[in-house]
C-alpha cells in the first residue's frame, strides 16, 4: 500500500491518498481522503519535504535480523520495506539509537554541548542518590514505598492500594541510572543496577518463548511491561552482556504478541491502542533493534499506521478519541522523529513551534518528558527556548533538604497523585538526562550508531 501525504495545502489542509492492497479483502483499492483543520496555519506552499511517500502494508510477513557484524539482513525484498519521510534505515530501523554519549568519557562534554549545566548535573546526581536509597532488599523499587529502607519517612507514595507497580518502578529507576552511564559493570551505582536487573530477570516468566512480568489482573500490565523491557534492552545494548539476550528477546516477543490489529497497545494485550502506552513499547522495540534482537517488520508497520491514525488537527495527536492533547502530540511527533521524518517536514515544524510556545508544564511530568525529547532532537532556537525554561524549573523545584532531598513532587496532576513521588522523580531525572541519553537524530556525529 503506497501512501502519499501532502501537507501545507491551504489552512490546515492535508490530502491523503492510499492505494494498494487491502489487508482484509486482498483487493486493490484507492482512497482519496481530504482532511481540513481550522487550527493549523498554512505554511504558504508545498516543498519537496512536504510530500511524503511510505509503503505501509503488504501481504507478506517480512522481518529483519541484524547479524553480529551489524549489517541488516532483510528476509523480504525491498518492496516490503517501510519508511517514513526522511528515513535512512531499514523497515524496522529507528534513528537516534546510539548510547555512546552516556559513557563517562562522553557524558560531560556531550551534556554541556547540548545544554546541560553544572547545576542540572548536580540535580541528576542528587536524584540518583535518592533512588539508590530507596531500593528494596530484593533489588526492586516500588511506587508505593512499601518495605523501602526509609520506613515511612517519604511522603506522597503511589496511591494505588492494590498494586505497588514494582516492575514499572524498577524499570524507571534503572533507566535513570543507565541514562547517566551506570551499568551492571561500570559506575558508582553498578551494584544497584545489577540488583535491579537481577530482579527483573528473576521475575520474568517465559512460556512458549514469550516473557511476562504481570498477568491481566495488573491494572497497567503493558505500561509496566514496556518500561521494564526498555530497561532490560538498554542494559543489553550498553553492556553487550549476552546473559540478558534471552530474557530481552522473550519480553520483546510479548510486545509483538500484545499488539492490537490497529497497530497499537493498550493496558492489556490485544486491546485497541492507546498512544501513551504505545510510546513505551516503541522505545523498547527501538532499543531491541539496536541490541540486534529480532523485531518483525510487520510490528513496526503497525506502529506507523497507528501513529498516522491518531493524528488530528494537522500536527496534533489524540488520546484514544476526541481532540489532540499536548502530551499525545509530544509522543506522536517523537515517534515520527525516531522513524525518520525529515526535519523540514511541515507537520513537524508546526508541532515543534507549538510545544516550544506552550513551554514546560509545572505539574505534568509525562508531557515534559516527551516534549523535551522532541525539541531536543529538533534542536535550534525552539530547543534553546524550551531547554532554558525546563532545566531551570526542574533545578528550582527539586527537594534540597531532609530525607526527600534529590526527589521531586509536583502536585496538581492526577497521574502524579496515583503514581507518587518516585515516579515524578524518575521522570524529572530522565528529562534532565536528555542531553546525553541519546544523540540528537538530526545532528551528524561520529558517535552515531546506525543500522
Amino acid at each position: 500500500m503506497a501512501i502519499w501525504t501532502i501537507v501545507g495545502v491551504g489552512k490546515g489542509g492535508r490530502i491523503l491518498i492510499d492505494s494498494g492492497i487491502s489487508t482484509d479483502s486482498i483487493e486493490a483499492f484507492e482512497i482519496l481522503n481530504v482532511e481540513k483543520s481550522e487550527d493549523v496555519a498554512s505554511e504558504g506552499g508545498v516543498g519537496p519535504d512536504d510530500i511524503n511517500s511510505s509503503i505501509l502494508a503488504s501481504d507478506s510477513t517480512p522481518s529483519l535480523v541484524v547479524d553480529v557484524g551489524g549489517e541488516p539482513k532483510p528476509s523480504a525484498n525491498l518492496s516490503d520495506s517501510i519508511r517514513l519521510s526522511g528515513s535512512k534505515g531499514e523497515e524496522n530501523a529507528f534513528l537516534g539509537s546510539s548510547l555512546e554519549s552516556r559513557t563517562p568519557k562522553n557524558r560531560a562534554t556531550t551534556g554541556i554541548r547540548n545544554g546541560a549545566t553544572q547545576a542540572s548535573e548536580a540535580a541528576v546526581e542528587a536524584a540518583l542518590a535518592y533512588l539508590a536509597n530507596h531500593q528494596k532488599n530484593d533489588g526492586s523499587w516500588t511506587l508505593r514505598f512499601d518495605d523501602v529502607p526509609c520506613q515511612g519517612q517519604c511522603s506522597h507514595g503511589g496511591a494505588n492500594k492494590l498494586d505497588s507497580h514494582d516492575v514499572a518502578a524498577t524499570g524507571l529507576a534503572l533507566l535513570c541510572f543507565m541514562g547517566a552511564g551506570h551499568t551492571m559493570h561500570v559506575g558508582e551505582y553498578s551494584e544497584q543496577v545489577s540488583r535491579g536487573v537481577y530482579f527483573l530477570i528473576q521475575k520474568l516468566k517465559i512460556q512458549s518463548g514469550r516473557g511476562t512480568w504481570l498477568s491481566s489482573t495488573a491494572s497497567a500490565e503493558m505500561y509496566e511491561h514496556g518500561i521494564a523491557t526498555l530497561a532490560l534492552c538498554e542494559a543489553l545494548q550498553m553492556t553487550g552482556d549476552e546473559s540478558l539476550a534471552e530474557s530481552c528477546q522473550a519480553a520483546i516477543r510479548q510486545i509483538i504478541y500484545a499488539q492490537h490489529n490497529d497497530g497499537g497497545w493498550d493496558y492489556h494485550p490485544k486491546a485497541p491502542g492507546d498512544l501513551s502506552i504505545v510510546g513505551w513499547q516503541v522505545m523498547a522495540l527501538k532499543s531491541a533493534v539496536s541490541a540486534k534482537l529480532d523485531v518483525p517488520a510487520d510490528t513496526i508497520r503497525g506502529i506507523d499506521l497507528f501513529v498516522r491514525r491518531e493524528n488530528v488537527g494537522g500536527f496534533m495527536f489524540r488520546y484514544r478519541v476526541g481532540k489532540g492533547t499536548p502530551s499525545m502530540t509530544a509522543i506522536g511527533n517523537l515517534m515520527r522523529v525516531l522513524r525518520g521524518v525529515s526535519k523540514t517536514d511541515a507537520m513537524l515544524i508546526r508541532a515543534v513551534d507549538y510545544l516550544a510556545d506552550k513551554g514546560p508544564s509545572d505539574h505534568d511530568a509525562y508531557y515534559n518528558y516527551y516534549a523535551t525529547q522532541v525539541l531536543f532532537h529538533y534542536g535550534g532556537k525552539p530547543w534553546d527556548k524550551w531547554n532554558k525554561a525546563m532545566r531551570e524549573f526542574l533545578i528550582g523545584t527539586q527537594e534540597q533538604y531532609g530525607h526527600s532531598a534529590g526527589s521531586w513532587w509536583h502536585p496538581g496532576d492526577p497521574h502524579n497523585l496515583t503514581a507518587g513521588r518516585l515516579y515524578v522523580t524518575a521522570m524529572a531525572c530522565l528529562t534532565l538526562e536528555v542531553y546525553y541519553r541519546y544523540l540528537p537524530v538530526y545532528e551528524a556525529s561520529e558517535l552515531e550508531f546506525k543500522l
